[in-house]
């Protein structure tokens, strides 16, 4: 348990030494491979995933049409699935891994008990439903007030950012999965933004250029 410790103290230096023993003791690692889900639409949870290292991408699905929730970076829990855990519904979201995920799963009725018996897991537990609260609102302004050409761009810059990276290595009908647009749209969205220098649209990838990520 020692590197998990470390990885551990890394997220949380704040944690109170006898929850963290608690939380190493009951907790399950697990190394989840890129493109896999940690939770899946529809099933029903027992854990409460804690990312230690790697990156999270939240989407629903309605209709059979996806969209972007937001991204679980290391030292956040998954505030949506914590809402679950007091209560026996389906998730109404998945979560996908972005590149190679560890994650600390940590049992439902453990984690009812810290809520109550550590303020420092409490307080852990309101910061991270603060941080998702402002991420689903700025997603669902994105949706409301932007037109879809905004919106693409805004996507492709955090994307690279995410990478620290700008090669957006990614099909057209991923990013128009995660816009809940099509993929036709986004094609003739990335012509555009090709023809005003502010991309280059390759055969396996997208290649930002510096105007677009200022």
């Amino acid at each position: 348990m020692r590197n998990e410790k470390i990885e551990l103290s890394k997220c949380f230096p704040f944690i109170k030494k006898e929850l963290e023993e608690e939380i190493l003791s009951f907790g399950q690692l697990k190394i989840i491979p890129k493109g896999k889900h940690v939770v899946k639409q529809g099933s029903y949870l027992n854990f409460l995933p804690i990312i230690l290292d790697g990156l999270i991408k939240m989407y629903a699905e309605e209709e059979e049409v996806e969209f972007l929730l937001y991204y679980i970076h290391p030292g956040q829990c998954c505030i949506l699935s914590f809402n679950h855990l007091f209560g026996k519904e389906a998730v109404r979201f998945s979560a996908l891994t972005e590149k190679e995920t560890t994650v600390l799963c940590l049992p439902i009725e453990k984690v009812k008990e810290w809520f109550f018996k550590y303020p420092s897991f409490t307080q852990i537990i309101l910061k991270d439903f603060q941080r998702n609260y402002e991420d689903l609102l700025q997603t669902t302004k994105q949706v409301v007030c932007y037109k879809i050409e905004d919106r693409l761009v805004n996507y492709l810059t955090k994307k690279a950012k995410l990478q620290n990276c700008n090669m957006i290595q990614m099909s057209h009908q991923q990013i128009a999965s995660d816009l809940g647009t099509s993929r036709e749209v986004v094609s003739r969205l990335t012509k555009k933004l090709q023809s005003t220098d502010l991309l280059i649209q390759h055969k396996r990838h997208i290649e930002l250029k510096p105007s677009i990520l200022t």
